[in-house]
């Protein structure tokens, strides 16, 4: 989704209004496989997620009409899948299914090099994701959706629902811990390899 421009959502956005189907249909391919990986990082189960993203799109589809061109597309569908998650979660607690498969991973964190021992990068990235669970939630999700769903502060401002300095302060502090703790683990591992 990082490869789709501003521009792109723009004219998906005053399109999807004006009842274009195919411009739908290509939002819907482009977009459908990112979104369900965002809904499954809340509701842990890839069939409810693929269903949730997919009563996401079918609301936009109702409610074409209401569309606000001056805003973000990509920000106002993560707000609807949050609400719909966070709905499902209030409404189904202890009832999610584990997936195997894909979720998130902070591989794009790491600067990829050429490593001789695979392992070393493997237990890194498993080290980040330890790290980024322990975050508070709400500077979780602000971090996530910054680093691994690509967004701007202000569209993250739109879907959690809080003010863009707030969001800059969630990244900043999210990030500020990952890397002290970060270190702390990097530390470790050299006095274990001594």
């Amino acid at each position: 989704m990082e490869n789709i421009s501003d521009n792109q959502f723009t004219e998906w956005n005053r399109a999807i209004k004006n009842g274009s189907k195919e411009c739908y249909s290509d939002f819907f391919r482009a977009c459908y496989e990112h979104y369900v990986r965002f809904a499954y990082r809340y509701v842990k189960s890839k069939d409810q997620a693929c269903d949730l993203v997919q009563e996401a799109f079918i609301k936009l589809w109702k409610n074409r009409d209401q569309l606000d061109t001056s805003k973000s597309l990509k920000s106002y569908m993560f707000t609807i899948i949050r609400n719909l998650c966070l709905n499902h979660i209030r409404d189904h607690k202890n009832r999610f299914e584990s997936l195997e498969g894909k979720e998130p991973s902070v591989h794009s964190l790491i600067i990829h090099q050429e490593y001789e021992d695979t392992s070393y990068v493997e237990k890194t990235i498993e080290n980040i994701e330890k790290l980024i669970k322990q975050l508070p939630e709400r500077q979780r999700e602000a971090f996530e959706l910054s680093r691994f769903d690509g967004l701007l502060h202000e569209e993250i401002a739109e879907v959690m629902n809080i003010s863009a300095r707030t969001v800059n302060n969630h990244i900043v502090s999210a990030s500020n811990f990952l890397k002290e703790k970060y270190e702390v683990y990097n530390r470790r591992d050299i006095d274990i390899a001594l």
